[in-house]
């Protein structure tokens, strides 16, 4: 996987992403939530948004798909299995990475929250599998199952603007 670190602004501060107005959906585990942005199946695409709250995570998965990931805030903690326990490493904000899958972790924040852009491309339609503790396959994640649930919270965003509007 490699990495590409995007820095600070011209006033030398960190950039802040402002999700105040973003509407989070619960994700895999408390304290994770995202947001999907696209879906589409044909293409085998989904990009999405992802908020872990302080010292939230997710569970173990393997991604199938490629991934290229930007952390917009705080910093990525990821957590791979070895033989002799976790290999722990971090993405600070601004840190951009691509990856061909295959990849076993755990990823999550600290003591501050982080939000991470995901950008997923599979050839076969799965794009992460989730694991248990021991590493065993418990479910795969497909491109489908993101287009279902984006046709969903779509259908809702619909429903609110019809209800607004009237």
């Amino acid at each position: 996987m490699s990495m590409i670190r995007l820095g600070t602004n011209e006033q030398g501060s960190a950039f802040r992403f402002d999700t105040s107005r973003a509407d989070w959906k619960p994700f895999v585990t408390e304290g994770c939530l995202y947001r999907i942005l696209d879906v589409d199946v044909p293409a085998g695409t989904a990009e999405m948004l992802v908020k872990f709250e302080p010292h939230g995570r997710c569970l173990y998965h393997r991604h199938q798909a490629a991934v290229k990931t930007l952390v917009l805030e705080g910093d990525l903690h990821l957590y791979e299995p070895t033989p002799d326990g976790d290999l722990h490493s971090v993405k600070p904000a601004g840190s951009f990475s691509m990856g061909a899958g295959g990849e076993v972790h755990i990823e999550g924040a600290a003591e501050q929250a982080c939000i991470v852009y995901f950008s997923m491309s599979t050839k076969t339609d799965v794009i992460y599998e989730i694991l248990d503790r021991n590493l065993n396959l418990k479910r795969a994640i497909t491109v489908q199952d993101f287009y279902d649930d984006w046709q969903q919270w779509r259908t809702g965003e619909d429903a609110q603007s019809n209800c607004s509007a009237g």
